[in-house]
């Protein structure tokens, strides 16, 4: 099930974000995790499997540029590589694609899952070594929309 996140999910995606930590994760980036999260996000989304919070994701759109945004994608260790992230992106996008004037949509990620959003269909457009912290490097991705 993928529902809107509420702030009672916030020690759930903490706890989430902390087993991905530093496998996926820069411990510098947990400080705007939380301040994500504090903001009380409307486009951010969560997934319950059998009552376990075991992922998210959110997205935001940019009318001025016609671009679409994929964000923090955090999921439980024991729920990756189950085609869970696949959906909730999958759920994002069809979200996304609503908006009649977008052009593309970008995600902001690390080397570490670039793969993920490749399979997806997002090419790289840009690199940056060590932008999220030491070892995590930046990577821009883009799904030009037809």
């Amino acid at each position: 099930m993928i529902r809107p996140f509420n702030v009672a999910d916030t020690a759930s995606l903490l706890q989430l974000f902390s087993w991905n930590t530093p496998e996926y994760f820069g411990e510098e980036e947990l400080p705007h995790f939380e301040t994500y999260l504090a903001s009380q996000p409307t486009d951010f989304f969560v997934m319950e499997l059998d009552k376990v919070l075991v992922g998210c994701a959110g997205y935001g759109y940019d009318p001025a540029i016609q671009t679409g945004q994929v964000s923090w994608f955090v999921f439980h260790p024991v729920y990756q590589g189950q085609g869970l992230g696949t959906k909730i992106l999958h759920f994002c996008l069809t979200q996304l694609h609503k908006e009649q004037e977008m052009q593309k949509v970008i995600v902001r990620t690390s080397q570490l899952v670039e793969g993920f959003f490749s399979k997806a269909g997002f090419i790289t457009t840009y690199k940056e070594k060590d932008y999220w912290a030491p070892g995590y490097d930046l990577y821009l991705m883009e799904l030009v929309s037809n």
